[in-house]
C-alpha cells in the first residue's frame, strides 16, 4: 500500500502541546473546578460542561492576554519534523481536537504549520459572552467529546485507507478504537493496555517518526479487522 492511502489523525492538547491548553486557559482565566470534577464524575455532560466553563472566563481573558499566554505555550518540537516528513511523503495529516481554534490556529501559525488540516471547535464572542461552537456533534456516538472525532475520521478518509491515530486522553478513546494503527500515551495508553487493544506507546513524535519510517512504511500496511468493522458499522448507522 502506498503512502497516499495512509491517513494520520492527531489529537492536539497534551499530544502536540506539552500540556492541555484547553484546560489551562480556564485555570488561568476562569474557574476550572468544580466543573471538571463534575464532568469526570458524570454529574454534568460534556456540552453543559463547556457552556458553563465559558461563563467563568473573567475580564483578564482579552486578546492581548491570550496572545501573551500563547507565546509561552510549548509544543513537542519533534512534531515539526514529523509533520514535514508527512508532507514530503504525501501522507495525509490532520489534527482532530475537542479544543478550540482560538488557541490552536495561532500556535500552528507560529510554528509555520498552518497547512495542516484542522478540525476543532470554535470560540465565538456574542453580546459580551464567549460561546462554544462544536464542529461535529453526534448524539448517536458514545464518545467522550463534544465533537465526534470518530465521524471526522470515517468521513475524511477513503474506505480502503489505513488510519493512524495519535492521542493521550479520554476524548481519544473512541476515535482511536476505529483506527488501524494507534500511538498512545498517558490515559489513552492505560485504556488500551486495560482493554488489550494493540498500540504503540510513545513519549514524543520522534518515537512515532522512527516507528513510521522503520516499521510501518517498510512493509505492506494492514487494515486492523476490528477497527474496519467498527468504521463500517459507524458509517452505516449515520
Amino acid at each position: 500500500m502506498n503512502n497516499q492511502k495512509l491517513y494520520i489523525f492527531s489529537d492536539f492538547d497534551g499530544t502536540i502541546t506539552k500540556k492541555d491548553i484547553g484546560d489551562d486557559i480556564f485555570i488561568q482565566f476562569g474557574k476550572f473546578e468544580p466543573l471538571h470534577s463534575w464532568l469526570l464524575d458524570g454529574k454534568i455532560d460534556i456540552f453543559n460542561y463547556w457552556k458553563e466553563l465559558f461563563k467563568t472566563l473573567n475580564g483578564n481573558f482579552t486578546k492581548e492576554n491570550l496572545e501573551n499566554y500563547l507565546k509561552e505555550v510549548e509544543i513537542d518540537k519533534s512534531f515539526i519534523d514529523f509533520a514535514s516528513f508527512c508532507k514530503l511523503s504525501n501522507i495525509n495529516l490532520s489534527i482532530v481536537s475537542d479544543g478550540f481554534d482560538v488557541y490552536i490556529k495561532p500556535i500552528l501559525e507560529r510554528e509555520n504549520l498552518e497547512w495542516i488540516s484542522l478540525y476543532s471547535n470554535k470560540m465565538l464572542f456574542n453580546s459580551n459572552t464567549y460561546i462554544p461552537e462544536f464542529y461535529g456533534v453526534n448524539d448517536s456516538c458514545s464518545c467522550k467529546s463534544a465533537s465526534c472525532k470518530r465521524n471526522t475520521l470515517i468521513t475524511r478518509a477513503p474506505e480502503n485507507a489505513a488510519l493512524v491515530y495519535i492521542g493521550d486522553g479520554y476524548s481519544d478513546y473512541c476515535p482511536a478504537e476505529h483506527c488501524d494503527i494507534i500511538f498512545a500515551k498517558k490515559n489513552l495508553a492505560a485504556f488500551f493496555n486495560e482493554n488489550k487493544i494493540p498500540h504503540y506507546n510513545f513519549k514524543n513524535f520522534s518515537d512515532i517518526l522512527f516507528i513510521l519510517k522503520n516499521r510501518i512504511l517498510t512493509k505492506k500496511l494492514k487494515i486492523r479487522n476490528q477497527a474496519y468493522l467498527l468504521r463500517k458499522s459507524a458509517f452505516e448507522n449515520e
